[in-house]
């Protein structure tokens, strides 16, 4: 199903929080490219209700991965790497960077931060907001251009 398709048969903020819930899972979906086309066709005040469901569906896409980290309790030298790596920037620094600029990787940083212990209240937070930030610029950039 093309997101035209998706559109006429959810309407726009169902639909752009199913490509946003499957992009946090399969990372050949992109909401980024989707909000870009959203923003040209659509009003200004639409944004108010498209930038949070997206960053809510990429939330609940990256909470099953975020729990099955969590999961793993034994150790190897790849996860204390990790570990000292994220503690030398403090693992929310990192994973708020990453949510909201892509670097590192969000899908490695949702797993680290599973995997490192992050409280998920704090997950939740950091992810939530700075992937609404992420998408109010993605959107405004698209709008202005």
């Amino acid at each position: 199903m093309d997101p035209g398709e998706l559109i006429a048969t959810l309407g726009l903020p169902l639909a752009t929080f199913a490509i946003a819930l499957v992009g946090a899972v399969v990372p050949i979906v992109s909401i980024e490219v989707f909000l870009i086309g959203v923003a040209v066709i659509a009003g200004p005040g639409e944004a108010v209700l498209l930038v949070p469901l997206a960053a809510l569906g990429q939330l609940l896409g990256k909470l099953p991965i975020y729990g099955a980290a969590r999961r793993l309790t034994r150790s190897s030298a790849r996860i204390e790497r990790l570990r000292t790596w994220f503690a030398r920037y403090h693992p929310t620094v990192v994973l708020a960077a990453s949510a909201l600029f892509g670097l590192p990787p969000f899908s490695l940083a949702a797993t680290a931060a599973g995997v490192l212990g992050i409280h998920i209240r704090t997950f939740c937070v950091v992810v939530g907001c700075a992937r609404a930030l992420r998408f109010a610029a993605i959107f405004g950039i698209a709008r202005c251009c």
